[in-house]
């Protein structure tokens, strides 16, 4: 088999096998995600990305709904819960299960706001651009999040879900 680092088709190429597999590997994860190359550029930027910092901003005002609070509502979780299969999250994350091709998702809302969470959720290719934490996350994982397109409504099941695997 020739050396793939040499010149293909005239070009000098600067693939090699690695960098290759790499690649696929990724399309692999959009495609079982739900997400493609055309959803991405459809879902343009419609939620702010928030600065990561905990401010004390009325939700009316930020664009962010208000942050669930007190008890978890069970119905809502339960259909965060099937919207995180049914979507193909648990290709990527797990609750308490360890590293996947994401983050384990298990004490998240310990460990950011409900805004960075939902502006995660629903524009991951805004945050990946404009927000710091998102931006090491990718540097660690190596696979951006897929755009999934979530709607509000579903952001929020999905948010309750999360909350719920904390409690």
């Amino acid at each position: 088999m020739p050396d793939p680092t040499r010149r293909i088709y005239g070009r000098a190429s600067t693939r090699t096998p690695g960098r290759i597999a790499v690649f696929a590997f990724a399309a692999v994860v959009a495609l079982a995600c739900g997400g493609d190359a055309g959803d991405q550029a459809a879902a343009g930027g419609d939620t702010p990305a928030p600065d990561g910092g905990e401010a004390e901003t009325p939700a009316s005002t930020t664009g962010f709904p208000a942050e669930p609070t007190g008890a978890v509502d069970q119905a809502l979780a339960a259909q965060g819960a099937e919207l995180f299969k049914n979507r193909g999250c648990v290709a990527c994350h797990t609750f308490g299960g360890g590293r996947l091709v994401g983050p384990d998702l298990i004490g998240l809302t310990e460990r950011r706001s409900f805004e960075w969470t939902y502006a995660m959720i629903t524009n991951p290719d805004s945050m990946i651009a404009n927000d710091e934490t998102a931006r090491a996350l990718l540097a660690e994982y190596y696979t951006p999040m897929t755009n999934q397109n979530v709607q509000r409504d579903e952001a929020l099941a999905l948010y309750e879900h999360i909350r719920n695997q904390d409690e």
